[in-house]
């Protein structure tokens, strides 16, 4: 744990340092890399390169990168495809926040901003920002859920059943901490019910 190493960039919501020092990172393995005016404050793939080399080079682990969609400060849009190459060589993870400006996305005169969010492990956005839905509901994609429930599973037996045993379901307990969850996703079905995508895309 000691050797492992998260970056951003220093316009990066102030939660991923929160969350970093939650799972065990050492605040010294944070890095905030620093933004310039010249590049709109988005994170630097070529900065980004140079801070994971300077870190195998010092033995460390880099493990995952946050890209933002929209920084809260300067509303700045990291590259994400160049980002998410550079990661790739290195294996690290990359995490998109588009909890700002991704809802905007569901317009196709803005999609171009999420270009290369294939490359990404896994990305999360706001409804309750931009689409209209009551707080609070932040959706979550994840390109490889087994990672997630290999890491957090817990089968006790009170907690077994047949239809999650058989995989008939997405038993959601190993995606997170908590066992249980409210169903924040219903207030988004029913405003893509209510309104439909173009006018959504419209609003």
């Amino acid at each position: 744990m000691g050797k492992l190493v998260v970056y951003g960039s220093d316009q990066t919501h102030s939660t991923l340092q929160k969350a970093t020092q939650i799972v065990g990172i050492n605040p010294e393995n944070f890095r905030a890399i620093k933004t310039t005016k010249s590049t709109s404050f988005a994170l630097s793939p070529e900065m980004l390169r140079l801070a994971i080399s300077s870190d195998l080079e010092k033995g460390l682990v880099p493990l995952f990168v946050c890209a933002t969609i929209g920084t809260t400060a300067t509303t700045a849009i990291d590259p994400l495809e160049s980002l998410c190459h550079v990661a790739k060589e290195y294996g690290v993870w990359v995490h998109v926040d588009a909890a700002y400006a991704g809802s905007a996305c569901i317009c196709p005169e803005f999609r171009h901003y999420i270009d290369g969010v294939e490359g990404a492990n896994s990305f999360s956005f706001n409804p309750h920002k931009w689409l209209f839905t009551g707080m609070d509901c932040c959706g979550l994609w994840v390109k490889n859920p087994n990672l997630l429930v290999s890491s957090l599973s817990t089968n006790p037996e009170f907690l077994r059943n047949k239809t999650s045993d058989s995989k008939q379901v997405v038993d959601y307990k190993d995606w997170q901490i908590a066992l249980s969850r409210r169903f924040r996703a219903l207030k988004l079905w029913l405003v893509l019910r209510s309104y439909g995508v173009t006018a959504l895309r419209r609003g």
